[in-house]
């Protein structure tokens, strides 16, 4: 019972969620499922009690949703203009995270004309000084609220902050931008945690002395939650063998550490004396007093880890598991994972749309719907196996296990990632026992030995180093297997709620063959609906452009009336983030384009071509058109690299010029001008210069015009003007970001 009306509670949190979007359709919802429990009491599918038990969880769900996040009273930061710098005082209420050249820390803010306080995301470049959770600081900075791309159907950044409770965004330079005002030891309540974050930061420190990449970022990540460090090739290499998981401390690690714990501490026990395990059993049995001893490690693995909301979330699991060991229901499974999701629901109902929470328990129930069919099967099958046979039960088991939890995570990882790893169904075997009883163990070893000698060096670090190269060797190789990428569009939400669906009839009707039939056939038609993602949306004899919405960028798609695609720059690629990977390539797949006729990287800086890398590996590119400018920059070397590696060479765009020509649609080349000078590799020119040679075009679609102006300016918008004359256009994508040397007035009359 305690499953279903905790899945009834979410599912009301959900809809309460979508109330003030789609209030006429919630209402009608709402009421189909009255009548549909109404007609299965009549029909005697379920009793009474059980269907208004249910409905009043839905409710519950909405009211319970409303009350805590749409009745929460707004931030009290107000945001200035934003060139006027702010000054407050605040703790630091999270652990430190650190990356090359930067830390990131979360201020908890007073300030006088607040009326209550404010939470800042303080990105803090060129840092000197050392920062741990607890201390207090002094912040001068311009404050703004959050925001992120505005791409539909793309990644909300505002939103993922709004549900970590940030109201406010930093970013600051040099030693004098933050005061450091009181140590988080002088703090009764803070003291721990300071403490914590200074043994992160002695690991991190002994880290970055001993270690070197891969290993490096590897060990930060598995370790203390340090993600600033991994490099994103390694990543790409996890993701595509559908490992990514083990990347950051989550349910796996923490339950295999709990689970390596309990059992060592058990066996313990058990190799005591007779006489001294006899005398213990009469107060508490072995059984009990691991599950109890288990608490203190993982509770103290999730400390170290940062204590970050996924890790709290999975230690939550762990204990409700070790809680069910202590009272002797961990047959129970299902029901105890229902009191970890209910107890985190309740705190954070936000917590439903985070991506860590939706895979865990997914994975969590596969397994334990997985182990109920095994332990089932075993229960029938009386006859003792032998010791091969019981070898060979065990690889069809963990098989089986690994398959339904790919199975079942597919929907949710396909919506978040445009991916299908299917090769994870093989690597998992290996990865996570190779990952939860030799890597993490090692780890964490060594993270012991430097709290009790402290030292530049890491303890063990040359074992880690080998161990952990081996480990990506061997997943880079695996990565490199033809069709282990396997990208698609993400998919819809009514056919994600049908799939799950389906599942959730397997599971219910498990002993009616019909259900099972008609649930599985429809799960696998969805599936393969899902892997073919066809593009559907070619416009006929209309023509399509998207300017997608790249921060500090530009990048444009064009879909042509004969189906023909043309992308015009990349955006960026950053330390953190690259536009290419994370808004571009994204974008494409949901629209079914694979294939690309023409890209056009309109000049070779930084945020207009450093996400192409990523689109020429991943996409097939026909045709790159360039200025034929060579830079000394690594962004540049990657694009070369990636052309390189698809075979294609860089045409040069010169004013005149027609890169595609169809029936009803002409894309001309408008600048640069034959005969311009090039910038060469053995000196930097000014930026003005590369912009004024930037691939300006024009594209004729009947008797539409868009011009593509790149970040030409005032001199190139002069010599244009003076040698065009020009016919009034539909659309113009600004020069150079609206800059104020790209203003040229008479070329905008």
């Amino acid at each position: 019972m305690l499953p279903s009306l905790t899945l009834a509670f979410i599912c009301g949190l959900a809809l309460g969620s979508l109330i003030p979007y789609y209030p006429l359709s919630i209402s009608i919802l709402l009421g189909l499922v009255a009548v549909g429990l109404s007609v299965l009491e009549v029909r005697g599918r379920i009793a009474v009690i059980s269907a208004t038990a249910a409905f009043g969880c839905l409710l519950c769900g909405i009211v319970y949703w409303f009350l805590t996040v749409e009745g929460h009273q707004g931030t009290a930061f107000h945001e200035a203009h934003p060139d006027v710098f702010q000054s407050c005082n605040g703790r630091v209420i999270v652990p430190v995270q650190y990356s090359p050249g930067r830390m990131m820390m979360v201020v908890r803010c007073e300030q006088e004309e607040a009326r209550r306080p404010f939470t800042v995301r303080l990105t803090w470049r060129a840092a000197e000084r050392r920062v741990f959770q607890g201390d207090r600081v002094g912040i001068r900075a311009r404050f703004h609220e959050p925001s992120g791309a505005l791409n539909p159907g793309g990644f909300d950044y505002a939103a993922y902050l709004e549900r970590q409770g940030i109201d406010a965004v930093a970013t600051v330079n040099g030693l004098e931008a933050v005061e450091w005002l009181e140590s988080g030891r002088e703090s009764f309540r803070w003291r721990i945690w300071y403490h914590f974050d200074r043994w992160r930061d002695a690991i991190r420190l002994s880290a970055l002395h001993s270690l070197a990449q891969p290993a490096l970022g590897i060990f930060l990540g598995i370790v203390i939650g340090e993600r600033g460090f991994l490099d994103p090739d390694v990543r790409d290499h996890f993701m595509i063998t559908g490992t990514v998981h083990l990347l950051s401390i989550s349910g796996s690690h923490l339950g295999l550490v709990a689970l390596l714990t309990f059992f060592t501490v058990r066996q313990i026990f058990l190799r005591l004396p007779a006489f001294w395990l006899l005398h213990m059993s009469r107060r508490i049995t072995p059984t009990r007093l691991a599950a109890a001893l288990t608490v203190f490690p993982a509770t103290a693995y999730a400390c170290l880890a940062g204590a970050e909301v996924a890790t709290v979330r999975s230690l939550v699991m762990v204990l409700v598991a070790l809680v069910a060991k202590w009272v002797g229901c961990e047959q129970r499974m299902v029901h105890a994972l229902a009191a970890a999701a209910l107890a985190i629901v309740v705190h954070d109902p936000q917590a439903i749309y985070d991506i860590s929470f939706q895979l865990s328990f997914l994975s969590v129930y596969a397994v334990a719907w997985q182990l109920t069919r095994s332990g089932a099967a075993q229960e029938e099958d009386a006859p003792p196996l032998s010791r091969f046979s019981r070898a060979g039960q065990w690889i069809v088991d963990a098989l089986a296990m690994s398959a339904m939890v790919t199975v079942t995570t597919i929907p949710v990882v396909a919506f978040y990632f445009n991916q299908v790893s299917w090769l994870g169904l093989w690597t998992n075997l290996v990865a996570v026992p190779l990952m939860g009883i030799l890597l993490v163990p090692m780890g964490l070893l060594a993270a012991i030995g430097q709290a009790g000698a402290p030292g530049e060096g890491l303890p063990f670090a040359a074992a880690i180093q080998w161990a952990m190269d081996v480990f990506v060797s061997v997943l880079q190789s695996v990565s490199w297997i033809p069709g282990g990428e396997w990208h698609l569009a993400a998919p819809s939400l009514p056919s994600l709620l049908a799939f799950y669906g389906c599942l959730g009839a397997m599971w219910i009707a498990s002993h009616q063959d019909r259900t099972r039939w008609i649930a599985g056939i429809t799960m696998v038609l969805l599936l393969s609906w899902w892997l073919w993602s066809p593009r559907l949306w070619i416009d006929g004899d209309r023509f399509r452009i998207t300017f997608l919405d790249v921060s500090q960028g530009d990048s444009a798609v064009l879909e042509l009336p004969d189906g023909q695609v043309v992308l015009i720059d990349g955006g960026g690629s950053y330390e953190r983030f690259d536009m290419g990977r994370g808004i571009v390539a994204p974008y494409l797949w949901n629209r079914g384009i694979r294939t690309i006729e023409y890209v056009i990287g309109t000049h070779p800086q930084l945020d207009h071509v450093g996400g192409l890398p990523y689109i020429l590996r991943h996409f097939a590119v026909q045709h790159y058109w360039g200025t034929g400018d060579v830079r000394d920059e690594p962004f540049y070397q990657r694009l070369q690299d990636a052309l390189a590696g698809r075979e294609l060479s860089e045409h040069v765009a010169l004013q005149h010029q027609d890169l595609v020509t169809i029936a009803k649609c002409r894309l001309e080349v408008l600048n640069p001008p034959e005969g311009a000078e090039q910038q060469g590799g053995g000196g930097r020119r000014q930026g003005h210069r590369l912009n004024n040679r930037s691939i300006v075009t024009a594209l004729t679609c009947g008797p539409h015009t868009v011009l593509f102006t790149a970040d030409v300016e005032a001199e190139a918008l002069m010599r244009m003007s003076r040698e065009h004359a020009t016919a009034p256009v539909d659309l113009v994508k600004v020069p150079h970001h609206g800059a104020a040397s790209s203003f040229q007035v008479d070329w905008l009359e």
